[in-house]
């Protein structure tokens, strides 16, 4: 039975703002503060819930909306004595620099570890993959919607890294580690694999036989299964390389270099633009 005497935070629109990167943010944000600070959470039905099993109850009642836009120093929220919010409605993406959410890594991790029959649906694939080479080398190469955003001021943002800025990367490291395999995730697989014609890559196509119902989710599996990972600056392939416990680097395309350069996942902020360049 629950306790309506603790208080309560809900956030009404996780699953849809944003896309699954997001929603991992959003998700954890939420979870993180109600551990800390002793409340409950409600949370309306996401992709969480078939993924990875979350039973939250719905949300019971309208409660005042916190914007993470109109407060200040949200990121460094969970380190306050007492809590700043409680029966409160949270709105916002929460992509905090990473070093704020790295005190609870492991709680973080084990809320995104999916469900036993998607598990192992998903290690079928990886076994696939795993016995193509000792090393698998991921890439996520984001086109899609970001294409929409050429021309405009959320470019700084949602840049497209050319192919050519892995490729230049994958030179330098192809013949140093043992018995390669480059894995590719892309939202335009078909445009993005022949530029790597060379390497034979291999793609969740290959892998699996049908395709789940959230077909997005077997790239970001196996994307936290690889032991090097190469991103876009997107908060999908950022929130897997969080997840993956098994890679000793990463490395992502910073725009004002024109190339990859290494970072730490739970040091870092999840999106680069031109102003915050690095760390």
């Amino acid at each position: 039975m629950v306790n309506t005497n603790i208080p309560v935070v809900t956030m009404s629109t996780l699953g849809e703002k944003g896309r699954f990167g997001n929603q991992i943010f959003q998700y954890a944000f939420l979870k993180i503060y109600a551990r800390v600070f002793n409340m409950r959470v409600e949370t309306p039905r996401w992709v969480g819930q078939y993924l990875f099993g979350h039973n939250d109850p719905p949300i019971s009642k309208n409660l005042p909306v916190i914007s993470e836009l109109r407060q200040k120093n949200l990121q460094r929220i969970f380190a306050e004595p007492v809590p700043r919010y409680k029966n409160v409605d949270f709105a916002g993406n929460f992509q905090f620099h990473t070093s704020s959410f790295a005190p609870y890594k492991d709680y973080f991790q084990s809320l995104f570890i999916p469900v036993p029959e998607i598990k192992a649906e998903m290690d079928k694939g990886l076994a696939k993959l795993i016995s193509r080479g000792k090393t698998i080398i991921g890439l996520h190469i984001r086109r899609g919607d970001y294409k929409d955003y050429r021309g405009t001021n959320k470019q700084v943002y949602f840049y497209i890294a050319p192919t050519a800025w892995y490729k230049n990367w994958l030179r330098t490291i192809w013949s140093k580690v043992p018995d390669p395999v480059l894995f590719i995730a892309s939202d335009e697989i078909e445009a993005v694999t022949p530029d790597f014609s060379e390497y034979h890559p291999v793609t969740m196509q290959d892998l699996f036989s049908s395709l789940p119902k959230n077909y997005f989710y077997p790239d970001f599996y196996l994307l936290t299964q690889c032991h090097i990972l190469a991103i876009s600056n997107s908060s999908f392939s950022f929130t897997a390389s969080m997840l993956n416990n098994k890679a000793k680097s990463f490395l992502r395309p910073v725009l004002h270099l024109k190339r990859l350069h290494p970072y730490n996942p739970w040091a870092s902020d999840p999106l680069l633009n031109i102003v915050r360049r690095f760390y």
